[in-house]
């Protein structure tokens, strides 16, 4: 019996063809989480760059200026909150919404996320479907 190749993905288009695809910033210190989540919004449609830890987070976001950013926790070098409040406190980049995605949940990190100036904040295993809604109505102006 000969092997079936598995259906290829089909990435979604903007449903206006003039919109240009909103691009997110992916900062997140584990490999396989972080290909896999830009693989599954890239479907999606959105135009995705990717950090290892929260500094380079901070400077692709200055560099790159995304429409959104998402932001892991725990990180090597500079974690996500001190990220997150590097990004709010800076003129160029303080208007970018930034959305924690994160397996720590417990109150004080919604806190310290909340306070750090997150928008918003999703448990890992993330919900795609509500994560996509979300960023769409961060950043698609009503």
């Amino acid at each position: 019996m000969a092997e079936q190749e598995p259906p290829k993905l089909t990435r979604l288009q903007p449903e206006d063809e003039n919109e240009k695809p909103i691009r997110i910033l992916y900062a997140e210190d584990t490999e396989v989480i972080r290909n896999v989540m830009a693989q599954t919004l890239e479907i999606y449609g959105y135009t995705v760059a990717t950090a290892k830890n929260g500094r380079e987070g901070v400077e692709m976001a200055l560099q790159w200026k995304p429409d959104l950013i998402l932001m892991d926790l725990r990180m090597p070098v500079m974690d996500g909150f001190e990220a997150i409040r590097a990004i709010k406190v800076n003129p160029k980049t303080r208007h970018i919404p930034v959305f924690v995605v994160s397996a720590w949940n417990s109150q004080k990190e919604l806190d310290q996320a909340k306070s750090a100036g997150a928008a918003a904040f999703f448990v890992k295993p993330t919900d795609i479907k509500r994560l996509n809604q979300a960023i769409k109505n961060a950043v698609t102006p009503s």
